[in-house]
Parts: structure tokens; C-alpha cells; sequence
């Protein structure tokens, strides 16, 4: 039978490149966003991950013109930025909200029904930022951090069922990101942080702009989802982006402190 795929953010970046991908690749495809999609071979599913009550009349309608759920590549996310003592907490914590809480309810909806498929995956976009804490992005990286954390979790619990899970942890990617997320104005931060703040900013637009493509990335998640056994996490990006992963873990607190401070001033 053919098999039904959910993708989450299908209306911008690497859910916008990845639903048609797995369409043309002959899977029955629903795209879910905030606002309607339309994209070839794609259902489009509007939801906010964040409302659980259009979350799951969404999944239920899903459930009722398909019948079965076997694939979820959750790609919905924000991000944003500003420094801890002065961005806003309602900014904050909308971060939060979508990034973490929104993948808590994804999967409360859709987990008993992933879990009747005799091959179910369910891939969650996390980022390299999750494995370390980005200077002027702490709630994205934490958010970040906190969804692989529950994703780690759900894989011991998942033991003994079909259902495999997984975090896709890509690097920068070339999408319109940073120019659609909250980035908090430069005059309205202290002078002990503009400097540096500025300088993180425009940093990580121009690496946003030399990333990987969506597209890239789409085809990464495909290939991870064929595999017979999935990893807890999955790295892609550049080789330094690869090797940041690794170097956290490796050295010392305030050697890699130091790198890091390095990489963004």
C-alpha cells in the first residue's frame, strides 16, 4: 500500500523542498503550515503545531482520507535573537513554544498512529546549535537542545514497537530564516553587548547565505529515513560545522568556550 507522509514547515525552506521530493518519490504526501500550501503532489494540511486543537482535527482529517500514518519529518521551527538580559520574554518564549512544545504535541498526535505502521519514522529538525549555546540566540539553541533531549527519551520508550525516531541536526542553511525571525533591533541593545551583538548577527546572515541549499538537505532526510536503523542523531553541514559536535564534547569547558567566543567575535 502506499505509504502516507506528513511534513511540518511545508510551506517555506527544507519542508517547502522536502514534500514534493517525497511525493515525486511516490509517497501519498501531506504538507502542514500555519497557512495553505500548494505544492506538487502535496495535500495541504493548514495547522499551527503550537494550537494541539487544530493540530489533531488536522491529523484526524489526515487519518480519515488516508487511513494510516507511516512518515513524519517535522521541519516546523523558528528562531530569533537577542542577548538573555534584554530580548523579550514573549519572544522568548514563542521561541519555545513552537520549537519544543510544538514537537511535544506533534508527536502526542500522531505517535499512536505512526506506531501501527510496520515501518514507521518520525525525523525531528533539530540544528547544530542544539549541541552547544549560540552566543545572542541562547533560546533557539536551548530550544534546540530541549528537543533532543525528548527526542532521546521517545527512542528508549519506543523500544519493541516498528516506530524509529531520529534528530536531523543540519548546519546554516541558505533559506529566509533570518530575514522572517525576530532579530532584536541593534539600537535597542546595551553597549556592553552591541558590539559583539552586531557582529554575531551579521555573521550568521552571511553563513545563513553561503549554507546549504534546502533541497541539499531534503535529500539527506530522504536517505536517513530509508536507512534499516536510525542513529539518534544525524549531523549535516560543512566538515567544521561536523567537527563542532564532536569538539564540544571533547575538550575541556573553557578551551571550548574559547573556540566558540573565537568563531563569533
Amino acid at each position: 500500500m502506499q505509504q502516507v507522509a506528513l511534513v511540518t514547515g511545508a510551506s517555506s525552506g527544507v519542508g517547502e523542498a522536502l514534500a514534493p521530493l517525497l511525493a515525486s518519490q511516490g509517497y501519498r504526501v501531506y504538507g502542514m503550515s500555519r497557512r495553505s500550501v500548494d505544492l506538487p503532489g502535496v495535500t495541504s494540511l493548514p495547522a499551527d503545531v503550537t494550537d494541539r486543537s487544530a493540530l489533531d482535527s488536522a491529523i484526524a482529517q489526515l487519518l480519515q482520507e488516508a487511513g494510516r500514518l507511516d512518515i513524519v519529518m517535522h521541519c516546523a521551527g523558528i528562531g530569533g535573537a537577542g542577548p538573555v538580559e534584554q530580548m523579550p520574554t514573549e519572544r522568548a518564549r514563542a521561541i519555545m513554544e513552537t520549537n519544543y512544545w510544538g514537537s511535544w504535541n506533534l508527536c502526542q498526535a500522531t505517535l499512536p498512529h505512526l506506531r501501527k505502521s510496520p515501518r514507521g519514522r518520525l525525523l525531528m529538525v533539530s540544528s547544530i546549535a542544539g549541541f552547544m549555546g549560540i552566543p545572542f540566540r541562547s533560546m533557539y539553541s536551548a530550544s534546540k537542545a530541549a528537543l533532543q533531549a525528548m527526542t532521546d527519551s521517545l527512542r528508549l520508550e519506543l523500544r519493541g514497537s516498528n516506530l524509529q525516531a531520529t534528530c536531523v541536526c543540519p548546519g546554516d542553511i541558505a533559506t529566509n530564516i533570518i530575514a522572517s525571525q525576530y532579530r532584536q533591533p541593534y539600537d535597542e541593545i546595551d553597549p556592553l553587548y552591541r558590539p559583539r551583538y552586531q557582529k554575531a548577527d551579521e555573521g550568521m546572515a552571511s553563513n545563513v547565505g553561503h549554507g546549504m541549499t534546502a533541497q541539499q538537505v531534503a535529500e539527506s532526510m530522504i536517505s536517513i529515513m530509508d536507512k534499516e536503523s536510525l542513529k539518534p542523531y544525524y549531523v549535516i553541514g560543512e566538515p567544521i560545522q561536523k567537527a563542532s559536535t564532536i569538539a564540544r564534547r571533547l575538550l575541556p569547558g573553557r578551551t571550548w568556550e574559547w573556540v566558540l567566543n573565537k568563531y563569533y567575535s
